[in-house]
């Protein structure tokens, strides 16, 4: 990615559990537009990856695919680690507290309740976008996490 290419984002909903599916195949292929790679996208893959892997394997993955894409878009810095644990932990509990749900209508859930509202309710601004944070997991200073 370029300096003067813009960073606008299209949060496009996902119409189909194969849509999130293809998603993911391209987001590990590094072919996913970067301009589709938004929460609802990291949401998806997260669910995704939960779906089919324990816990620790899918946050290994997570990590893993995130990190290789960011670099291949030009953004080797974007990646975040206490963001990423954090979603992938209330994405684990919705697949508990929702078994039956489809990909389609799980990435849609979260995406209506887990936005940017919903980190700041767990932790102040600056923490969160603190490089401690950013490269490694810290704990909520605001409350702590009800899941």
């Amino acid at each position: 990615m370029s300096e003067t290419e813009p960073r606008t984002k299209l949060n496009v909903p996902f119409a189909s559990d194969a849509e999130v599916i293809e998603m993911v195949a391209e987001f590990e292929r590094c072919q996913w537009p970067y301009a589709r790679w938004t929460h609802r996208a990291h949401l998806g893959v997260a669910l995704h990856y939960l779906k089919q892997l324990s816990f620790d394997a899918a946050l290994e993955r997570c990590r893993h695919h995130i990190q290789l894409y960011n670099h291949a878009c030009g953004d080797p810095n974007g990646y975040h680690e206490t963001i990423t644990v954090l979603l992938m932990r209330r994405v684990a509990r919705y697949i508990g507290d929702h078994p039956n749900a489809t990909l389609n209508q799980s990435v849609e859930g979260l995406a209506a309740t887990c936005d940017l509202q919903w980190l700041l309710s767990y932790y102040s601004g600056d923490l969160l976008w603190s490089a401690a944070a950013r490269g490694g997991w810290v704990e909520p200073d605001i409350r702590r996490l009800d899941f």
